[in-house]
């Protein structure tokens, strides 16, 4: 098993839901982790292993500049891209705005962190990145066209990312979760049923995303695909 001790984590979405939970899991590892959100003022973590930046990724020279300026001063050893938010409808219902910062929000977001962080784990010889996809990278649901777009993106783009990658000791895997009980469905019509069959927790992401970073690192999880054992909806 692999030690997380003294590594150096950059960690997308780390305020909330998925990325959060992966944050308080790899602090607990004692790995060093540098969280990056939109607002961290309703979940301090009060840890001397964390250092948090506060930026919106849709704002892409301001998070190209940070990125940039972290990778300069820290050896990287992992990125998790756990950044995103849901936003579903017909295509003709979202403005042309919507949808160019949807995207920039949820798939270009994470093509401009990766362009900073790969050189850095290249000159390593080393390193791990994890995408957190989702199981519309799989299937295309109704109403999910932006939604599905970001995620088929983001899964075209982990696997030509691992291929570029593989020979200069970096693992690019992609977690493909189903329903997962967060805040991500807050502002939603619609949210997983309440019988603990019908979700995932956060938990259950943070525990697959160790398990690759515990790994042989001569082993790549290409797409580790997560459901709930039901698949139940409720309409708010």
């Amino acid at each position: 098993m692999n030690n997380l001790e003294h590594k150096i984590a950059i960690i997308s979405g780390a305020s909330s839901g998925i990325g959060l939970a992966i944050t308080q899991a790899m602090l607990a590892q004692q790995c060093r982790v540098i969280g990056i959100a939109r607002d961290f003022s309703r979940v301090p973590i009060d840890s001397p292993l964390f250092e948090a930046h506060e930026q919106d990724l849709g704002k892409l020279q301001d998070s190209a500049n940070l990125i940039k300026a972290l990778c300069k001063k820290y050896p990287i050893d992992f990125y998790i891209h756990s950044a995103g938010a849901g936003l579903f409808g017909s295509i003709e219902q979202f403005s042309v705005r919507q949808i160019d910062d949807y995207i920039k929000s949820n798939l270009t977001a994470a093509l401009m962190m990766a362009h900073f962080v790969t050189p850095v784990m290249r000159q390593k010889k080393s390193g791990r990145m994890i995408f957190i996809g989702s199981e519309s990278a799989l299937d295309a649901g109704k109403k999910g066209t932006l939604y599905s777009a970001a995620k088929f993106g983001l899964r075209g783009f982990t696997q030509a990312l691992r291929e570029d990658c593989g020979k200069d000791g970096i693992g690019v895997s992609l977690i493909n979760p189903g329903m997962v009980r967060t805040p991500f469905f807050d502002q939603l019509g619609f949210a997983p049923g309440d019988d603990p069959s019908n979700y995932i927790e956060a938990e259950d992401i943070a525990a697959a995303v160790l398990h690759i970073l515990h790994s042989n690192p001569q082993i790549v999880f290409d797409e580790i695909n997560l459901s709930p054992r039901n698949k139940s909806i409720v309409f708010k």
